[in-house]
């Protein structure tokens, strides 16, 4: 006794098959036999160094507005101060000090911006109440 339902199936999943090996087929042949990718593909411009940092800015002014209650002038002043000690770069090494990341901690240990950057903003707010204040002390001394 044959199984109609069996055999359909069977049938159906078959010519599939051979689809999906003919799609297959013609990909290989068209990658195989295209002119060189590099040649007719447009180069894609690298990603701008400020699209991170914008982001670590937005972070940081979020975390001063709300876990310190800084407003954009104390805002504007930690952007100088940060901008100058490391370009916003949280991979930042001194190679004189033990200072690394964003903040340019001393002793530093995280490579995750946000921990950097919230470690930096308590710093300053331990040790200067506001980053005004702490940018003020780094333009006389360079360092804070």
């Amino acid at each position: 006794m044959r199984n109609h339902y069996l055999e359909g199936n069977y049938r159906k999943h078959k010519r599939l098959g051979v689809r999906l090996f003919a799609l297959g087929y013609f990909t290989l042949l068209l990658t195989f036999f295209s002119p060189s990718p590099t040649l007719n593909t447009p180069k894609l411009k690298p990603i701008p160094a400020q699209a991170e940092e914008l982001d670590y800015r937005a972070i940081a002014r979020d975390m001063a507005r709300q876990e310190y209650g800084w407003k954009d002038e104390q805002f504007s002043c930690l952007n100088k101060l940060w901008g100058k000690e490391s370009a916003w770069n949280p991979e930042a090494d001194n190679p004189i000090s033990t200072a690394f990341g964003i903040a340019q901690m001393l002793r530093e240990e995280s490579k995750n911006p946000v921990i950097q950057i919230r470690n930096g903003l308590r710093y300053i707010e331990h040790r200067y109440k506001r980053p005004c204040a702490a940018w003020s002390f780094w333009l006389e001394n360079r360092w804070y």
